[in-house]
C-alpha cells in the first residue's frame, strides 16, 4: 500500500499527451502562488543526460544527474523536445531505477517546495503512485486527432507531418496506459476534464471552481 503522504498542499494533474495538463498546471501554480513542477521534464533531462554521456541500459545507474542544476536552466536551451529525447525519454521511463529515483525528487518537491507554500505537479502518475493523497486531484484527456493537431502546433510543424505525430502519440498512449510500473490511469478521486472541445480558459475555470469547492486554497 502507498503510505506517502505530502507534508505541504499539492495539486495533482494527470493525463495524456498533448490533453493540457501542463498549461493547467503553470496557471493554477501562478493563481495559488504555488511552485509547479512538470514531471515530463524531469525524464526528458534524464534522456537528455543519457544520449550526452552516451549512456546504455547496462549503465543506466551509473549515470549521475543533478536534476535541480538541470531545472534553473531554460529547457529550450537544452532541447528536451527533440523526437530523441523523446523516444530515450519514454524507453528510460520503463526503467524501475529510473523511476523511484525520480519518484524520490518528485516526493521532496511536494514536501519542500521552494516557495514553501504548496506546489502543481504534473504528470501521468502524479495522483496514483507520486502524491495519491494530494488534496486536489485533475485527470485531463481529449480525443487523439486533437491533441496531435495541438502538438503539431505547438512543436511548429507542417499539416504534412500530422499523420505521423498521431501514429507517435498513439504509441505512447498505449505505451503509458500498459507499462507495468505506475501506468497512466485515473485514479478515483481524480477530477475528469474533457478538453477536447473547450478552450484553455475553460479548463482553467473548470479547475478553479472545483479547486474552491473542495479547498480553501484561494
Amino acid at each position: 500500500m502507498n503510505t506517502f503522504i505530502n507534508k505541504k498542499p499539492v495539486v495533482a494533474i494527470d493525463g495524456t499527451a498533448g490533453s493540457g495538463k501542463g498549461e493547467l498546471a503553470k496557471k493554477i501554480a501562478k493563481i495559488l502562488g504555488f511552485d509547479h513542477l512538470d514531471s515530463g521534464i524531469l525524464y526528458r533531462i534524464y534522456a537528455y543526460e543519457f544520449i550526452k554521456q552516451g549512456g546504455t541500459l547496462k549503465n543506466l545507474c551509473s549515470i549521475e544527474i543533478d536534476l535541480n542544476a538541470f531545472l534553473k536552466k531554460k529547457n529550450s536551451a537544452l532541447n528536451l523536445r527533440t523526437e530523441k529525447v523523446s523516444k530515450i525519454a519514454s524507453m528510460i521511463a520503463k526503467e524501475s531505477f529510473v523511476r523511484e529515483k525520480l519518484i524520490s525528487f518528485q516526493r521532496d518537491f511536494a514536501n519542500c517546495p521552494p516557495s514553501g507554500k504548496g506546489s502543481v505537479i504534473d504528470g501521468r502518475d502524479i495522483t496514483t503512485k507520486i502524491t495519491p493523497n494530494a488534496e486536489i486531484k485533475f485527470y485531463l484527456d481529449a480525443k487523439i486527432n486533437i491533441r496531435a493537431k495541438r502538438r503539431q502546433l505547438q512543436l511548429g510543424l507542417e499539416d504534412k507531418d500530422f499523420s505521423k505525430i498521431l501514429s507517435m502519440m498513439s504509441k505512447r498512449d498505449k505505451q503509458d496506459k500498459s507499462r507495468e510500473i505506475s501506468p497512466l490511469i485515473k485514479a478515483e478521486d481524480s477530477f475528469f476534464i474533457d478538453t477536447t472541445n473547450i478552450t484553455e480558459l475553460d479548463v482553467l475555470n473548470s479547475a478553479i471552481k472545483y479547486i474552491k469547492e473542495k479547498t480553501d486554497f484561494i
